[in-house]
């Protein structure tokens, strides 16, 4: 079996996707069995600073130019460069696809988030062209791949079509997310210019993430917090900062669209310019000192297809409090504190919490990375490898049936 494996996500303007399609084809060539090869569709004219494609060395492996634009009408087409190839399953790792192909394909589609949340995407226009291209990837697919229970309801809800074509293959943190030593930490802290202390969200500024209700429930945290530590309120258990005159700064690391400032803006409005920093984009290789270092990791997306930002800050022992919507309580378990994302009292009072409470602190780093331990990228690897497998047996069942 020939397994064409669309790699042209592994760029920067995919971080999420891209990370997923690079692990699962960093893994798959240690599962291939006889007979199986690896051909990756990769385009190398796009900026790519984070997922290193030369790091992925295996003879089973074959690397194919294909510069083609995701929504550029050739894309319709299958890849002239593997259409001669017998024997073959197609991967395509993004909605927008080729269509018009005679070969067995898998696609995978991460969420539905323009039907959950419509008022969030861009434009009518733009819901719209998803839900088509969406169709016919559904359409066009022997079986779709997702990455949650929650993300398969929703899209057989949404997709009719896709209903007994969905397998769920959950994702995992990338190997280098491990806790790292004081020294690591410090380093980090000072190349952003961040104190000892800080809270952190990393993810971009999309609407759904929901960082406008984040920066109102800073604003009530750092309020009550001064306010309980002037009359030295002896319901907040002793913690090396519960005595601080202001919870440890929030820093917002991600990418920023610059469409989307209203969470800059409301800092300002709040007068928060001095507890909520904004430190954009931040190469992968400082995201483990940063996860490490934080005394909160926090995350109070509307909606997530999987949400690897929680489980990577877990990985690294960071105790987390996040959303209780879509997929994310799947993906935390009982590892970190859920709060209403839509409550901006019930965000603030979950952040004081833990921030607060040194015991419960420790307790949630201890089952950060028991939890983060339970997803791997060679389970996900493997059950991938099995949807092709069972696609392409069926399908010579089906030749050998038609022959007789």
């Amino acid at each position: 079996m020939n397994i064409i494996f669309d790699a042209r996500v592994i760029q920067d303007h995919f971080p999420g996707i891209g990370r997923y399609a690079y692990n699962l084809l960093k893994r798959m060539p240690e599962h291939l069995q006889a007979g199986e090869t690896l051909i990756a569709l990769v385009d190398p004219t796009a900026r790519n600073t984070n997922l290193d494609l030369g790091a992925i060395q295996s003879d089973r492996i074959t690397f194919i130019d294909h510069r083609v634009a995701f929504f550029h009408p050739r894309n319709m087409l299958p890849p002239a460069a593997a259409t001669g190839l017998s024997d073959s399953l197609y991967h395509f790792t993004y909605y927008a696809r080729p269509y018009l192909l005679r070969k067995p394909s898998v696609t995978t589609i991460y969420d539905a988030i323009s039907h959950a949340y419509p008022q969030l995407t861009p434009s009518t226009r733009a819901r719209v062209i998803i839900h088509l291209l969406v169709s016919l990837a559904v359409s066009a697919s022997r079986a779709i791949l997702t990455i949650s229970q929650s993300a398969a309801r929703d899209i057989a809800r949404y997709y009719p079509a896709s209903r007994g074509k969905i397998t769920v293959t959950p994702l995992a943190p990338d190997d280098r997310f491990r806790p790292v030593n004081a020294q690591a930490q410090a380093q980090v802290a000072a190349k952003y210019g961040l104190p000892a202390r800080f809270t952190l969200y990393l993810a971009s500024n999309k609407p759904h993430k929901n960082l406008v209700r984040l920066v109102e429930a800073w604003e009530i945290v750092k309020r009550d917090w001064r306010l309980n530590a002037s009359r030295g309120d002896s319901r907040v258990p002793e913690s090396p900062i519960s005595n601080l005159q202001s919870p440890p700064l929030l820093v917002i690391a991600g990418h920023q669209d610059p469409r989307y400032n209203e969470a800059q803006a409301c800092a300002r409005a709040l007068g928060l310019a001095e507890d909520v920093r904004f430190i954009g984009d931040t190469p992968d290789s400082d995201l483990p000192a940063l996860y490490s270092a934080c005394d909160l990791f926090v995350f109070p997306s509307l909606y997530e297809g999987f949400g690897l930002p929680p489980l990577e800050a877990m990985a690294c022992g960071a105790p987390v409090a996040c959303a209780n919507t879509s997929s994310l309580p799947e993906v935390v378990g009982d590892a970190a504190l859920l709060f209403n994302p839509l409550d901006t009292g019930e965000v603030a009072t979950a952040c004081a919490r833990v921030l607060k409470d040194s015991a419960l602190s420790a307790e949630l780093r201890a089952r950060s990375l028991r939890q983060a331990s339970r997803f791997t990228w060679d389970q996900c690897a493997r059950a991938t490898l099995n949807v092709y497998r069972s696609i392409m047996d069926h399908s010579a069942v089906r030749r050998s049936v038609d022959a007789h």
